[in-house]
Order: structure tokens, then sequence, then C-alpha cells
């Protein structure tokens, strides 16, 4: 019994170690011990014996098991590790499942599809479907522990036995239950506890603590490297930015910038360039707009010619890419994806000539973007169908916004007295025909106050 009362007193520790660095913790729920009455009719109903160890940890520690963590945001994970986000183990003997049964069932979808089912005995499953299972067709008392990849439909050997997979699982922070997760600890006889990448783990695993703003503001790269892994750039993090070298940070950004691929990874790093360095970081922007520049995907090429570039020259740039990639043909989305950083009236005098129907697919949210005026909602209503539907989505969306966020910022210049808008509302709302139309001024109509 002694090794159940070490598995507990370790899942207790990981825990404590997630809790007290604000990961997000579940505490473990443990099933009643299993009779041996039990373990033989469930035996009997898969029709095969249950490996040794698993009826040891059934009958001396519980017949279920749930345990899940994920570290805080904020805690940093070594770059070599990132994929690991989580840790997980679960059992329960209600969910025992002979994979034959599954396998004749998911045939269907193919001829060899599942076959490698065949012959195991699933006791867990992952949250994105894959299986946890016993190797029933090797001859022992004790079962190898598989996993099952559902999408490949291959089998990886895990552990030798039930008992041997909760030491080397616990023994490595009993990490997320997903393969992606294990897969730096995986070799041929399955997981592997002792190597060079499974003791650098452990190391980390056994010393890590959240980090915190403040812990990283004395460093450069130390704060960039903060700031990118959380993909959050607050004000605070631009105020201790701002007092290091400008062309030191270019630098390093450049360099980091350099490495990741893809607009995501990409984005949070431009984000720092716009708003921490500006029109400092102009020479460069420009650069990316000559002949033959695929630096950036363009959607980041327009947030940093937003932040890094004077108004007029910049929307002149991102203008004409617009027109001529697109034939004059824009979509919203796209147009608000390139446009929506400036937030320029001078986008809704461009917007006016380009826009589409449907509206609410970006065009919407771009004129709340583009600092609409109560002289713009004026116009607008007197244009096209498109652009009267426009504001009106628009004003809905304005409500919403307010009523869900207390710092939203737009505001609208130069409204009328309320009654005058009021009156404004009502008569739009007389001319609409369309249901869709018209819930949407009622619901601004009552919530004028929030104009106000």
């Amino acid at each position: 019994m002694n090794d159940i009362t070490y598995l507990l007193l370790k899942w207790d520790q990981i825990l404590q170690r997630l809790k007290n660095n604000n990961g997000v913790v579940h505490h473990i729920e443990i099933g009643k011990k299993a009779s041996i009455q039990e373990i033989e009719a469930k035996e009997k109903e898969l029709g095969y014996q249950l490996p040794e160890s698993f009826k040891y940890i059934l009958k001396n520690l519980g017949t279920s098991l749930s345990f899940y963590y994920s570290f805080s945001e904020d805690t940093i994970i070594p770059s070599e590790f990132n994929q690991i986000s989580s840790g997980e183990i679960n059992w329960n003997i209600d969910f025992l499942q002979n994979l034959d049964l599954l396998a004749d069932e998911l045939m269907e979808d193919g001829e060899d599809y599942a076959v490698t089912l065949r012959g195991k005995l699933e006791f867990s499953h992952t949250g994105n479907g894959d299986i946890y299972a016993f190797d029933m067709s090797v001859e022992s008392d004790e079962k190898p522990v598989i996993y099952w990849d559902h999408e490949e439909d291959t089998v990886t050997y895990i552990a030798e036995s039930f008992i041997d997979y909760l030491f080397k699982i616990t023994e490595l922070g009993c990490i997320g239950s997903e393969k992606w997760q294990l897969e730096y600890f995986l070799i041929e006889s399955g997981l592997d506890t002792t190597s060079p990448v499974a003791a650098k783990w452990k190391d980390w695993f056994e010393s890590f603590s959240e980090t915190t703003l403040n812990d990283v503001r004395n460093s450069m790269k130390q704060l960039i490297d903060f700031t990118v892994y959380r993909e959050r750039l607050d004000e605070k993090s631009i105020e201790f930015l701002g007092k290091f070298n400008r062309k030191n940070i270019f630098d390093y950004l450049l360099v980091e910038l350099d490495k990741k691929e893809g607009y995501i990874k990409q984005k949070i790093i431009c984000e720092v360039i716009g708003r921490v360095l500006g029109n400092d970081a102009e020479s460069w922007v420009r650069s990316l707009w000559e002949a033959n520049q695929d630096i950036l995907d363009p959607r980041l090429r327009s947030f940093l010619t937003s932040m890094c570039i004077n108004r007029a020259t910049g929307l002149s740039l991102v203008f004409n890419f617009l027109e001529q990639q697109s034939n004059k043909k824009i979509t919203g989305y796209e147009a608000l994806s390139h446009l929506g950083d400036f937030h320029s009236s001078d986008v809704i005098l461009w917007m006016e000539e380009h826009i589409q129907f449907p509206v609410t697919e970006g065009w919407d949210e771009l004129f709340i973007s583009s600092n609409f005026s109560w002289k713009e909602i004026e116009r607008w209503t007197s244009l096209e169908e498109k652009h009267e539907v426009t504001v009106i989505h628009a004003l809905e969306n304005y409500v919403q916004e307010k009523v869900a966020t207390n710092n939203f910022q737009p505001v609208i210049s130069d409204l009328p007295t309320k009654s005058n808008f009021l009156d404004f509302l009502v008569k739009l709302r007389s001319k609409q025909v369309l249901k869709r139309r018209i819930l949407p001024l009622d619901n601004v109509i009552q919530n004028i106050n929030i104009f106000y």
C-alpha cells in the first residue's frame, strides 16, 4: 500500500504547486474501492481478465479517478516543451470498453480503419477523442498500456503495465494526456523518465513559478519574451519597455520576428513594434511596401502602417493595396483587417465607394472603429440602402459593446440633443420593412441613454 500512499502524496504536491502558481486545478475525485465480486462481474461482462496492477489499483485506491490541472497563462514553459499545457489522469471502471466492438463499428469508415483497436481494452480517453487502452493480446498477467490516435489510426506503446504508467506519468508531473504532450518523453519502449530531456523537464517542473511583469521589468529580453509568450501587451508593459534603448528593442524584435512563422505568432511582435516604437520604425515599415517584400502578412503590414507612418500616407498605401488586390470588390472583413486600426474618419469616406452587402460582415464594425460622428450618421442614412443599413447595424453594435464593456472607447462626436436623436431614430425605423432592421433600431431606441 506504500505505492498508493506515494502516488496520492505526489498528486497532492503537484496540484499544490500549480495552485501556488495560479494554475487551474481540479481537485482529485476518487471513486469507492472495488470489491472482488465487482471486478469479477466486470471481467465477465468484458470477456477479459483485467490486468493485475489495474485490479490492484481498483481494489486499493478506487474504481475511478479524475485528476486535472492547467498552467497559468503567465507561467513561461520552456520553449522546447511548448506543447505541454496541462496535466491529467483518469479512469473509470464503468467506462471500460472492449474495443473489438468499436473496431467493428468503425470498419464502415474504411476497409482497414480501426483494425489496430482489436484486442484492446479501453480504460480512458482524451479530450480530442484518442484512447488509452490495455493491449490484451499480450500473454501475461500484466498488459501494456497503449495510446490509439483516432486520426492516424496508430497505436503508441506507453508503459509495460498500468502501475508502471501511473508511476512514470506522475514522475513527469502528470502532464496532459494527449500524445503531443507526451511525445517529448516517448521512445520505442514507452515513456522514458530517465533521458536528458526528461531530466530537464523534471528539474523545471520542480522549481517553476509563475512569472509576473515585475519579475521581468528590468530585463529588455525577458520583458519582450514574456509579452510575446503571453500574447498580451498592456499599458504597464509599454511603460516598462519605454525605459530601454529603442534601437536595442527594435533590433531584438526583428530577430524574434524572423524566427516566427505565420500571422498569429508574428502579430504580437508587430504590436510591440507599433505601440512601443511607433514612428521610430517608420523607415522599416515603408520598406515593407517595396516590391517583392513578402516578410509579413499584408494585414500585419497594414497594422504597422497605421502605427508607424503618418495617417495620410499610410492610408493611401493601404487603400491602393486593397483596390489593386481585390479588383475594386473588397469584402468587409478584408477591409476591417487592414483599416480597423487607423481609427480615421477618412476610412468612412473611402468606405462610401467600396462598401458591399452584407454589411454585417465587417463593414459595420469598420464604421464603428473609424470614429464616426453624427455628421456621418446623417449623411450615410441619406445615401444608398447599403449605407443606411450599415449605420443601423453599427449603432446596434455600439449599444451592445457599451452594455458589455465599461471601457468601450469610441465616442460619437457632435450628437444632437437626446430628443432630436430619438426623433431621428424613430423616423429611420419607420422607413424599414425588414424585421432584421427594425429590431436593431428598437434596441438602440430602448438604450438611447447609452449615447449620453
